[in-house]
């Protein structure tokens, strides 16, 4: 879950919430698709049931983003405000909905009491269907860009650790008690902290200094950052001059419900639209159904410049389509600009029925099922696409991302195991191997020992890529325990690969980066590195 997601549904509970490490690698040259090719065809082993459920087509992501009031549209910026009426009815239902935090009936009767003259407060926004959490509420909706007086940042901020617990800590960040949280929140509250500045030029370093405040203590990228900064000025500049649209009240609840329990009819991938839009004609959609996991899976294929069906391909296989698809244009546009020899470019997603971002239906392939996930992408999948496509296996590369990394880790050192070899290269992206997710399905220590495959094998033929970002340890350290946080395991994981003896493998810590944010620029250096331009 994102952390802006993370906040705004405490926000609806509450109603106010490295060093590098590598090992030179001795592969050699990778080849491209002109320079090294392997016709060899992989056996396919989809039933005939699989066969024909199998259906192929053009792009049809934007079709399926849902429309009714219950989810926020996916470009522009809208409110959802709250007038008197919509106070009483929230209040009225509170505890049905916040048990955790209960409250009296005589807080209930002083709380509607005191929104009882309320007439459209902002309550919260979305921008390009992104929730925005902070400085609402020091915005009016008829502010005109001109004078305005704020209230001071509040000296006590409230964070939830990792098992649901409250903490609280002062400005710089040291942990206080409860009491003296309650205390100094008392004190502050007993004065008039306020601010007021000339217009909103001059109001603008402020609302920088709101975001880092709320990022206090916590490892956000400085790009994250900045990103939550232009969203909020985004939010404010369409309040000025007018240029928001409205939710209805209880909007935000049903998005928070849909991300958290997606029902059958909910869209749930992140795209980007203008990227997506700039590839959409080069894009290929199959719906590939596997009966030993009863799914159906949403594959796209972007294909290169200038693709010919003559001509003999590598493929890139991504998984999390439902976030990595939208790399696939700066991928594309990297082979475009002659800094990368062309390759096909696969990104394996889920049903759009099915909630690719929660983590139940993640750990069930990438964990609980993660044999049959293999089976499937290795003997129903990959040989598939060789038949609709040239493509070179040897040359092909797999990535995954935190549980998708566990699962790259684990399909190389289990792809001993099958006949159909579809791929000769791994990029395991941050590696979770201290997930809660994926420890009950790893037999204890097994994937320590890379699942056996040097007790099965003298040597190893793939080429294998580890990488983190620098600053990610400290955002999971609640869930580590007695195991290694992610760069820890990185790092173990090459020290063990060095006493098997395997020369071609390499790692990177890519410096002011958090558990993700390194995934798009990584993407296009292994590109560029796995598949240089034709000579």
């Amino acid at each position: 879950m994102k952390r802006s997601t993370a906040a705004v549904i405490a926000s609806a509970f509450i109603l106010s919430t490295a060093s590098c490490s590598s090992f030179s690698s001795d592969s050699g040259s990778h080849g491209s698709a002109n320079k090294k090719v392997n016709s060899a065809k992989l056996v396919n082993h989809m039933s005939d049931t699989e066969r024909s459920r199998l259906s192929e087509g053009p792009l049809t992501v934007f079709d399926h983003e849902q429309k009714d009031d219950g989810v926020v549209p996916s470009e522009g910026i809208y409110l959802e405000m709250w007038d008197a009426e919509d106070y009483a009815d929230y209040y009225e239902h509170y505890n049905e909905h916040n048990s955790e935090f209960p409250m009296t009936d005589d807080e209930i009767k002083e709380a509607v009491e005191y929104t009882r003259d309320a007439e459209g407060d902002i309550k919260y926004a979305f921008v390009d269907g992104e929730v925005v959490v902070e400085t609402l509420d020091m915005l009016e909706k008829d502010y005109d860009g001109g004078g305005i007086t704020v209230h001071e940042l509040c000296p006590v901020l409230m964070r939830t650790d990792g098992n649901g617990n409250n903490e609280y800590y002062d400005r710089d960040n040291n942990k206080l008690t409860e009491e003296e949280a309650n205390d100094m929140q008392n004190e502050f509250f007993s004065e008039d902290h306020r601010r007021t500045f000339a217009d909103f030029e001059e109001l603008k370093p402020f609302l920088r200094e709101v975001v880092e405040f709320y990022n206090t203590g916590i490892d956000i990228p400085t790009a994250e950052k900045e990103h939550d900064y232009e969203q909020i000025l985004k939010v404010w500049g369409a309040v000025i001059d007018r240029s928001y649209k409205t939710v209805p009240y209880g909007t935000t609840d049903k998005w928070i419900e849909n991300r958290i329990n997606p029902s059958a009819d909910s869209f749930v991938w992140e795209i980007d639209h203008d990227k997506v839009r700039e590839i959409e004609p080069y894009v290929r959609e199959y719906d590939i159904y596997d009966e030993e996991l009863d799914t159906n899976f949403v594959v796209h294929v972007t294909l290169p410049p200038d693709f010919s069906e003559d001509r003999t391909y590598p493929a890139y296989v991504l998984t999390d389509g439902v976030w990595r698809f939208n790399d696939c244009a700066d991928l594309r546009k990297t082979m475009e600009e002659g800094r990368a020899d062309d390759v096909l470019l696969v990104s394996i997603g889920y049903d759009y029925s099915l909630n690719g971002m929660d983590d139940t239906n993640r750990i069930k392939f990438f964990c609980d099922r993660c044999e049959d996930f293999l089976t499937f992408i290795t003997d129903d999948l990959m040989p598939y696409l060789g038949e609709e496509y040239s493509i070179n296996y040897e040359d092909s590369t797999f990535f995954g991302h935190s549980l998708g990394g566990t699962f790259a880790h684990y399909a190389a050192f289990n792809s001993d195991k099958y006949e159909n070899q579809p791929f000769g290269n791994y990029i395991i992206g941050s590696p979770a191997f201290w997930s809660p997710g994926f420890l009950p399905y790893t037999d204890g220590d097994e994937f320590k020992r890379e699942y056996g495959y040097f007790d099965r094998n003298k040597s190893f033929d793939k080429h294998i890529f580890v990488c983190g970002g620098a600053d990610e340890d400290p955002v999971y350290d609640a869930y580590y325990g007695e195991n290694d946080s992610t760069l820890q395991g990185i790092e173990h994981l090459m020290e063990r690969l060095e006493s098997y003896g395997v020369k071609t493998a390499e790692s990177k810590i890519y410096p002011d980066s958090g558990h993700y944010q390194f995934i798009p620029e990584m993407l296009v250096e292994m590109l560029e590195k796995y598949y240089p331009p034709a000579e």
